[in-house]
């Protein structure tokens, strides 16, 4: 009898402290350990290694130049979140090719952007990207004029028409609450996105 009163307790003990059980209390939010996500108060946040592993999907990406004769490629993104500041750096390589295959420029940018939250995509959008810094290896050929504003117009490009990361729905699953618009900001080396106010986890 009295082993059994001792199992018992330790079963109650286990239940009292397990994830889901704490999180009835108020004290945790369990999420998934395989997710991108970690829910901390109100707040999903994640960091420059999360982002960078989903914006390598969207690249490369090329542009046409010179009507054909020539295009502009950019490779291997790379995301920091520098600490403290509202804008992560996003640096990548590019490539100057022409149309035969001969590579006329090529060298690394870098670009400092906010974030902005799209509902609509579900997307995590570059608004306002900067070009900071172009190191290139042209040796004294590369495009007429320069690169710079082929470049610029390529990273603009990108801001407009793909995210650096959308949600997925099981994404949102984890989500105890609606996000907006207004729900992102950059923080302490991670991005964060924070419910919309009135929603309670």
């Amino acid at each position: 009898m009295k082993n059994s009163l001792l199992a018992g307790a330790a079963l109650l003990v286990t239940l009292l402290l397990s994830p889901v059980a704490m999180a009835e209390r108020g004290n945790v939010i369990p999420f998934r350990a395989d997710s991108l996500w970690a829910y901390n108060g109100n707040a999903l946040r994640f960091n420059a290694a999360q982002l960078q592993t989903a914006a390598r999907s969207g690249f490369p990406m090329q542009h046409v130049l010179l009507e054909g004769f020539a295009s502009l490629t950019l490779t291997d993104p790379q995301v920091r979140i520098p600490v403290p500041g509202e804008r992560l750096q996003l640096q990548m390589d590019y490539d100057v090719m022409l149309a035969n295959g001969d590579r006329i420029e090529n060298g690394n940018v870098v670009v400092s952007s906010g974030l902005r939250y799209d509902p609509g995509t579900r997307g995590l959008h570059l608004v306002d990207p900067q070009l900071e810094h172009v190191g290139t290896g042209a040796d004294g050929r590369g495009l007429p004029g320069g690169s710079r504003e082929a470049l610029q117009q390529l990273i603009r490009e990108y801001a407009n028409s793909r995210p650096l990361y959308r949600l997925t729905d099981e994404d949102l699953a984890q989500v105890p609450g609606t996000l907006s618009a207004d729900s992102l900001r950059i923080d302490d080396g991670h991005v964060e996105l924070r419910l919309a106010p009135g929603t309670t986890p």
